[in-house]
């Protein structure tokens, strides 16, 4: 797999969510055709309930909204041949360049699930092995569902009638129910790259000395929505660095004129031993090390071309905002030949709560259609399910056909479900480590650190396309 020569810190094999498909095509350029399920190499299994977006009922206002969001883990993916991952791992700075100079275009191949690329068998592995990994008491038996933007994101779209094809697994593990990202092919690359989606974070942000080597940064955060509490996966663009941070890396220029954003940032990060401990497990490496970043400094970023005046399209931002309860959001115009000399950083807090507001009765049917898809996965425990949309204004759950792919490894479904039993037996389910109140996302809320906690795409987790850049290709990715 091709990776940019020169660079250590950030290789090709994986896509780096996020980061917006900023390259020459004019605006209104012929829409791509969609990647849809490929039904011959995966073909359906038995219907057991079909839905339509008209079917689904609206859950409560007050049941519908994001609240108690806590980071609960995280990891790195390094670059190498045997599929390892850094816990805690931390995301690449933002170090802005003092002066803009012309980029590459981006070149070479990126996955467009980096989890199953680099662990196909099990994708939602390396994500409990970080959990567990971070707190051995976590209590699973609190958790109602696992999933990652991509699967919510979809979810999402059809519950407010937008057309895109996407399937995933379901399988119950414990009283959790796992949401698996399914592509075509684990390995599946984002076709025709172009712009400067890659190439502008290779130059703008930059992993520290304790993660060396990495790939993509992976968080996984925790809150209550639908009534449901949900675990999430999604994949960090990266972080901004604040006064009172504490870091142990050689920090480059920080970032500059970000208004009153960096003055909003509390507490960047917690310390934690930086030294490699390695341990295996199935051909997974597990190594400790990195530092813990809190979620209010965590940032989405996008590239577009400033050529023909036209601000970003945030419609199709502020949805994957508000699943990955990011308030940061950096948007970098380029000249059309490279050259990036509008780079705005902002505090997006206000807008997707407004988002929000203006999308209530779609994001109601979403809380709906998430609790129907997780009771009727309940009533199927120990068979193995999955939804298929083909767009439109149809949705489907079925039994996985032949065999079908478990959520996750024989022993690792045990050690989830250990944790939900042995919790519930002592009654211990404090596990929280840094929490914000006030009902979802925000800077400047208030956090509690307690010792023994943790949580955290992509990805694409939630898919990067707009309607103006690449008409919903469903190739792009965060």
């Amino acid at each position: 797999m091709a990776s940019y020569p020169g660079s250590d810190s950030r290789g090709g094999f994986a896509p780096r969510r996020g980061r917006g498909r900023g390259g020459r095509v004019p605006f209104f350029a012929k829409p791509k055709e969609q990647v849809k399920p490929d039904l011959e190499r995966h073909p359906l299994g038995d219907l057991i309930k079909e839905f339509r977006n008209s079917d689904l009922s609206l859950k409560p206002a007050a049941l519908a909204e994001i609240s108690d969001c806590q980071y609960v883990a995280s990891y790195n993916w390094l670059n190498g041949k045997v599929p390892t991952i850094v816990i805690p791992g931390k995301p690449p700075q933002w170090t802005p360049l003092p002066t803009p100079r012309r980029l590459p275009e981006d070149y070479g191949q990126y996955f467009r699930d980096p989890n199953a690329a680099m662990y196909p068998e099990y994708p939602m592995a390396p994500v409990v092995r970080a959990i567990i990994e971070t707190n051995p008491e976590f209590n699973s038996a609190s958790t109602d569902l696992f999933a990652c933007g991509s699967t919510l994101g979809n979810l999402l779209r059809f519950a407010r009638g937008v057309d895109k094809a996407f399937r995933f697994n379901i399988e119950v593990v414990g009283e959790t129910v796992f949401f698996v990202r399914k592509e075509n092919d684990p390995k599946e690359v984002i076709k025709d790259v172009r712009g400067y989606g890659h190439t502008f974070p290779e130059a703008y942000t930059t992993w520290e000395q304790s993660v060396k080597g990495s790939e993509t940064h992976q968080r996984i955060i925790r809150y209550e929505f639908g009534g449901l509490e949900c675990l999430v996966r999604f994949e960090s663009d990266g972080y901004i660095e604040t006064a009172g941070a504490v870091n142990d890396a050689t920090h480059s220029e920080s970032a500059k004129d970000p208004d009153d954003l960096l003055a909003a940032l509390q507490d960047t990060s917690i310390s934690r031993p930086s030294d490699f401990m390695i341990s295996t497990h199935d051909a997974l490496t597990v190594k400790q090390g990195g530092t813990t970043v809190l979620q209010d400094v965590i940032f989405d970023l996008k590239t577009r071309s400033g050529k023909y005046k036209k601000d970003i399209d945030m419609s199709d931002i502020h949805p994957a905002l508000w699943i990955k309860q990011i308030s940061n959001f950096i948007v970098a115009y380029h000249n059309g030949a490279g050259l990036f000399e509008d780079i705005r950083v902002q505090n997006v807090k206000n807008d997707v709560q407004a988002w929000a507001k203006d999308n209530e009765e779609g994001i109601r049917r979403f809380a709906t259609l998430l609790d129907t898809i997780v009771k009727i996965a309940r009533s199927n425990a120990g068979k193995l399910l999955e939804v298929y949309c083909p767009g439109a204004d149809r949705l489907e759950v079925r039994f996985q056909y032949g065999k079908g792919v478990h959520a996750l490894p024989a022993d690792l479904a045990d050690r989830w479900e250990k944790t939900c039993i042995d919790v519930v037996s002592t009654q211990d389910d404090e596990s929280d480590q840094f929490r914000f109140s006030d009902g979802g996302i925000g800077l400047g809320d208030t956090y509690e650190f307690n010792t023994g906690s943790d949580d955290s795409g992509s990805e694409p987790d939630y898919t990067a396309c707009s309607a103006h850049d690449c008409g919903y290709c469903g190739r792009c990715t965060y």
